[in-house]
This record gives C-alpha cells, structure tokens and sequence, in this order.
C-alpha cells in the first residue's frame, strides 16, 4: 500500500437461488414425508444444481408428477367403481423418479414404468425397489421398461392399458410432437382407455402447440381439471390435468 490506501480484498462471489415458495418439489423431500394411502413414499431424487440433473431431468422430482401422484388418490377409487372392482393397468411415460407411477401402485394397481436411457433406468429401478414393501403390500406391482418416443417399440407387446399417465412432460415446444406420437402409439392396437396428463405451465406455446396438435392426432380432450382448488394444500396453480382418450373411445 504505498499510496497509503487500504486494499480490500475482492467480495467473494454472490450465490443467487431461485425459490418457488408455491413448489411442491421443494415442499416435500421425499425422506418419508409424502404420504400416499397411509403409507411414505421414499424417492433418491438429485438437486435441481447437480450436473447430471441437467442431463437426465427426470432424476428430479416435477411438481406435475407429485401433483398426477395426489390426483390417483381421488382418481383409481372411481375408476375402479366404473370398472366393477377389477384392478387397473397403467403405462407411465417419461416416468422420472416414478413418483405418480409408484402413487398408482401404492393404490394397490399394475403399473409399468417407461423412461429412456441407462442413467434414467438405474435411478428408477432404485426407487421401485426402496418401495417395492410399500406397493406389494397395497396388492400393486411396478415394473419398468425402456420406451423411446422417437422409436417405439412393438406395442402388441405391451398389451392393453386402462390408463396410461405423464407428468411434466412437454415442458418445451420440441417435446410435443414426439409425446403425441407416443400417445398415438399406446392408443394403437390393444389399446389404452383413457389417457391422463398432469402438466405444469411454463411456457404458452408448448400449451398451445399440445391443445391445438391433439385433435389432428385423433385424440380427445375430454375435460382439463385445475388442480389448486381440487387438491389443496397439494395442488398448485399452474398444474393442469387433461383427460384424453382415442376420438373412437371419447364419452364410451
């Protein structure tokens, strides 16, 4: 300091965060606090700031799939009352962490979990096994296949679905028209009943692009359901659930 002037040594760097007070991915940790039937769902999910969590996004938890999760609660009891008590059999795709899928099998239902990619796989599978004394106690079963929506596989080997589940799926306009593929897809041959989407508002266009896109793919949305004033405090107002099925199917 040979002026006399005190140097001050530089500010260390600032830590900006950004915190939804309204996500629900932030409310639960999933560490035995989200309770589906009576019983903890236990999910390994990585922080939103972890490397690999911008490379497999599902190895995060979306607010449109803990939504789809607390929607089954009300959902399967009528389903099964409509379907004379006969266990339901359900396809998620873009599973993730397999919150709204295990939910379904928690309710003692079928389920088959879809996602891509071996990263993807192992996460999951882990997930249905920290679970797997939950879900078969409940009468459900889980397993998990790869499904890759820009080349699906056989569908007869599938077999016919009551209802085939997506959260937070078409969170960006180019995964829309891959995700009408796949639902083409599970509507083809055996078939899927009824087709259900829980999906968190980002973006208008892709909003826009999916409602104005479904119909040229032969497919119905039957009704949109908001789900903040249905399924409060686990609501959120921007998580929408549309039901859709086959135009052949509609109002059957």
């Amino acid at each position: 300091m040979p002026d006399g002037r005190m140097v001050m040594p530089p500010a260390p760097p600032i830590k900006r965060s950004y915190i939804n007070k309204r996500a629900l991915n932030i409310k639960y940790r999933f560490n035995g606090d989200f309770i589906v039937a009576g019983r903890p769902l236990v999910l390994t999910t990585d922080p939103a700031e972890s490397e690999r969590a911008h490379v497999a996004t599902g190895l995060r938890v979306w607010d449109g799939g803990i939504v789809l999760a607390r929607y089954f609660e009300r959902y399967v009891p009528e389903a099964l009352d409509a379907r004379g008590g006969q266990r339901l059999r359900g396809l998620e795709l873009g599973c993730g962490t397999g919150v709204a899928g295990l939910a379904f099998a928690y309710l003692g239902q079928e389920v088959i979990l879809s996602d891509i990619g071996d990263l993807q796989k192992a996460a999951t599978e882990a997930n249905v096994a920290q679970n797997q004394n939950h879900f078969l106690v409940a009468g459900g079963s889980v397993s998990y296949q790869s499904v890759d929506w820009k080349n699906l596989p056989a569908r007869e080997q599938f077999g016919a679905f009551d209802v085939v589940f997506a959260g937070d799926v078409i969170w960006h306009e180019t995964l829309v028209q891959p995700f009408l593929d796949a639902l083409c897809w599970v509507v083809s041959g055996p078939g899927a009943r009824e087709i259900l989407l829980s999906h968190k508002v980002r973006d208008e266009e892709s909003v826009a692009l999916f409602e104005r896109s479904v119909s040229e793919r032969g497919l119905v949305v039957e009704k949109k359901v908001a789900t903040e004033p249905l399924l409060e405090p686990d609501g959120h107002p921007e998580v929408f659930i549309y039901h859709i099925r086959a135009r052949a199917h509609a109002l059957t």
